[in-house]
């Protein structure tokens, strides 16, 4: 008998059916990715996160152990499976997704009033369209879970073009410490073609786009990205990322010749604070040293990064806040929507302070009403596994708030003047939800502004100021900003959480939905 069976997929998110060969001996998430089908693992295929969720319609394989503890008994008997286990032995069919294809949209916008948005008439059709060497500088901010790409004007800075699209690194796993044990493993090298090729083509496809009748000649290009997706674009080796004491290899300004031209990596703060929060600092202006008021800026992903700021002096941390706030749950939810579905329940007397579901919705989950941007193949429902990873989550974040409030001597909430919410989890969070479950304290509700992409928007102000000096003739790498950022970032107290004596006892204190004390 022939070991390979055919599988059609039906991914909804796309509403597109491809035709697979499938080695039966193999998984069926491996079976996906050798065929270009992208589907989330946050833990690599290892079993361990319950996000590459798929639904067989008819002849589903028998659930594994795996399937028995992460999915419920109804959606075993529905036909759910996880693709990192699942291993057909028939011809099949599965469907993929539940969301719309606009919710993958991956965000280039921020809210810096340091930076315009759009072109403001187009510069590239207004004063450029007929010249026949166009200036060009290629900036992007490379993410763990997507890329976004912009060209740019050289001097003006203004928008010609966008490109995103996931990392392709993806394959190893969604997070950056799967991306550092396949760098051990010897995949380095693999790791950095894969985000060079799509960097590389990303600024072709963008260049095609904006030649009308005249060439774009690439200056340099500016990149901002996290110490480990940094690292692995250089090509260096990421096993100090993985263990303590957690020594980059190079955190100040980096810089190499790449598709013939200049290339500079933003510097960062730490191993676990890139040079994408430094670009997004300076997109907020934070980064001046007369900057007086104390301000916390928090871009929330499954590392969840912070840096605070008194007047006098800063600090930084991240927390692990593990796939709560990217991706999507086993029901269907993505981050801010779970996040929105708790803070109702909670409303509702569904959930009590300690994250408990009330019968008869502990074993069954609830269905809920979500975003009007959500839909599904299935009706979205929150199960208590999803509501303890937000607690887990959040109680996290708090914990890197307390710690970085005592880290600057600062004692109430109130003293918070400004909260900076970067990143596309941010931007489409809903404050009050987030204010109603503790993930910000209450004082800071209005406070908080969602600021965007600010890291992209960062290397935009970069280019802008650049051409300022000397008509944007010296050698970038050695810019005067370059300099300030990287003494900026050099000055920054920068510790972990795990080290933090007290840290097991203040992240459980966090971890229910009750505490909106206003001091630390």
């Amino acid at each position: 008998m022939s070991e390979q069976i055919k599988v059609t997929v039906i991914s909804k998110a796309e509403e597109k059916r491809t035709e697979l060969f499938h080695d039966r001996n193999k998984t069926l998430l491996h079976t996906l990715w050798e065929g270009g089908i992208s589907l989330p693992s946050l833990c690599g295929g290892l079993g361990k996160c319950g996000r590459c969720l798929v639904r067989f319609c008819g002849y589903a394989p028998f659930p594994t152990q795996t399937d028995r503890a992460v999915l419920h008994p109804q959606q075993l008997r529905d036909g759910y499976r996880l693709a990192c286990t699942a291993k057909p032995l028939k011809d099949c069919k599965v469907t993929t997704a539940f969301i719309k294809e606009r919710q993958l949209d991956i965000l280039t916008v921020s809210s810096s009033p340091d930076m315009p948005e759009e072109s403001e008439g187009g510069a590239d059709k207004r004063s450029h369209n007929r010249k026949n060497d166009r200036k060009t500088v290629a900036v992007a901010d490379i993410g763990t879970t997507t890329i976004a790409m912009q060209l740019l004007e050289a001097g003006s800075g203004y928008i010609l073009d966008t490109f995103t699209c996931l990392n392709p690194q993806k394959i190893y796993g969604t997070d950056v410490i799967s991306r550092i044990r396949a760098g051990m493993e010897g995949n380095g090298e693999i790791l950095r073609k894969l985000v060079r090729d799509v960097l590389a083509d990303g600024i072709k496809k963008m260049t095609e786009n904006v030649e009308n009748d005249g060439t774009c000649r690439l200056e340099h290009i500016f990149l901002s990205a996290n110490t480990v997706m940094g690292h692995l674009f250089m090509g260096y080796p990421v096993e100090s990322l993985g263990k303590s004491p957690f020594i980059p290899m190079n955190i100040k300004r980096d810089g190499t010749n790449w598709l013939g031209v200049p290339t500079i990596l933003v510097p960062g703060i730490s191993a676990f604070v890139g040079g994408d929060i430094v670009s997004g600092l300076y997109a907020c202006g934070l980064c001046q040293q007369e900057k007086s008021e104390k301000w916390l800026f928090l871009d929330l992903g499954t590392n969840a990064e912070m840096v605070m700021g008194n007047g006098n002096q800063a600090a930084a941390t991240a927390a692990a806040a593990g796939p709560a706030f990217e991706g999507r749950g086993a029901g269907g939810m993505s981050g801010t929507e779970r996040i929105f579905a708790v803070a109702s329940l909670l409303e509702r007397g569904i959930i009590d302070e300690t994250g408990l579901m009330m019968e008869p919705y502990f074993e069954t989950g609830i269905e809920m009403k979500l975003m009007p941007e959500v839909t599904s193949g299935i009706r979205a429902r929150i199960f208590q596994e999803d509501v303890r990873d937000i607690q887990m989550a959040k109680a996290a974040v708090r914990a890197g708030i307390h710690f970085l409030m005592k880290h600057l001597d600062i004692e109430r909430y109130e003293e918070i003047e400004k909260v900076y919410i970067a990143g596309g989890f941010g931007f489409y969070l809903d404050k009050k939800a987030a204010a109603g479950i503790g993930l910000i304290p209450l004082e800071w509700m209005e406070k908080a502004e969602a600021v965007g992409n600010t890291s992209l928007a960062g290397i935009r102000l970069l280019e802008r100021e650049r051409a300022k000096k000397n008509g944007g003739k010296e050698n970038i790498l050695d810019l005067d900003i370059l300099d300030g950022l990287e003494s900026f970032a050099g000055k920054v107290e920068a510790f972990q959480l795990a080290e933090e004596p007290e840290f097991d006892k203040i992240y459980v204190d966090y971890m229910n939905f009750d505490i909106q004390q206003g001091d630390i």
